[in-house]
């Protein structure tokens, strides 16, 4: 005969249950705020925007935005609610996107951060932005707005939008997390919020060489490569054309295309055998036909430092030779004679602040 189940075993049960699904509970992951070591730096080469965010992280620009996401996996989810309009976000997915963007006054018929606030709100309806007070970045005083919608059943995304106006173009910062990501990630916000240096305001100069001349104000550049303080008004490209055998090929120069900094990097270890840095230097530095050697130190290791003869009339050159791990780097620097004083202090510096990585 079955037995009956009575009202006892019923609570019984249901507050197993209940233990079991607090158990679970518990289990759950929650977001934690990392311990971050290490920063990278990222400069729009197109107009000196700077960001500092963790190392490791994810970085996507183009020539309007800058998009730095906590892991691949969460810019995938964002990327989802973006064109779906939702998503569901599990344990493993959660994560933060922090978004710098610009707009100039002419394309968007604004010249004032009241007029522009009206555009964003327009924009960003569905966010339902609210909260608006007083803030900041880059130097610039502002506005924020905050917001919080459901994007899946189990689901939220919550951020701020901060907006500045600088320099004839708006910026906005704007700052996500799924779930209580934003909340437990704020403090790392800030630290980005903080790093922020909006792009020099154009200076009108009536001597050209005035504005050729290197800023004291300075940057700095890192990659995987190397890292190195540099002019605030010089940019740093990466041609695409590689020299020979190079591993990576950066370039340096202001206004005067007669001043430069070039760095290539090159294996010690080829299809053809290892390359011994002492014969890499002997087989190289005949081609700057050099007037005087010496010893040196960049990047805190051993180099051999040249002076060059004049690759053409008035300019002077300096090639430095490195090698740290399986890596050995190549510095030229060219400057204009009749401008040693301005330029040759400026790159000395640049050399001086190099990190090879």
């Amino acid at each position: 005969m079955k037995k009956p189940f009575s009202h006892i075993s019923f609570i019984l049960a249901v507050l197993l249950a209940v233990v079991i699904a607090g158990s679970l509970s518990s289990c759950k992951k929650k977001a934690e705020l990392p311990n971050v070591a290490e920063w990278d730096t990222f400069q729009d080469p197109i107009n000196g925007l700077e960001v500092q965010y963790p190392k490791g992280w994810l970085l996507n620009t183009d020539p309007k935005r800058t998009k730095v996401y906590s892991s691949q996996i969460v810019a995938d989810k964002f990327y989802e609610v973006y064109s779906q309009g939702s998503c569901t976000v599990n344990e493993e997915q959660g994560g933060v996107e922090i978004e710098i963007s610009s707009e100039k006054f002419k394309d968007v018929n604004a010249g004032a951060l009241e007029a522009y606030k009206a555009v964003i709100l327009k924009n960003y309806s569905a966010l339902n932005l609210t909260g608006e007070q007083p803030a900041s970045f880059g130097k610039e005083n502002g506005l924020k707005f905050t917001y919080k919608v459901k994007v899946g059943k189990e689901t939220t995304l919550q951020g701020e939008k901060i907006i500045v106006a600088h320099d004839s173009a708006f910026y906005t910062v704007s700052i996500s997390g799924f779930n209580d990501y934003f909340d437990v990630y704020k403090p790392l916000f800030d630290k980005i919020l903080e790093s922020i240096k909006l792009p020099k305001p154009k200076i009108s100069y009536k001597d050209p060489n005035a504005a050729a001349l290197p800023s004291a104000e300075v940057s700095t550049f890192s990659n995987d490569f190397v890292e190195f303080a540099h002019p605030y008004n010089f940019e740093v490209t990466m041609p695409k054309e590689k020299k020979g055998g190079s591993l990576h090929t950066l370039h340096l120069e202001g206004l005067r295309k007669d001043c430069t900094f070039d760095l290539d990097i090159f294996p010690t270890k080829t299809d053809k055998g290892d390359v011994k840095f002492e014969k890499f230097v002997e087989d190289n530095k005949v081609k700057f036909k050099p007037r005087s050697t010496i010893s040196d130190k960049i990047g805190g290791v051993n180099a051999v430092v040249i002076a060059a003869a004049p690759p053409a009339k008035d300019i002077e050159r300096s090639v430095y030779f490195a090698t740290k791990g399986d890596k050995i780097y190549q510095v030229v620097v060219t400057w204009y004679k009749p401008l040693t004083n301005d330029f040759k202090p400026a790159f000395d510096k640049v050399v001086a602040s190099l990190k090879l990585k």
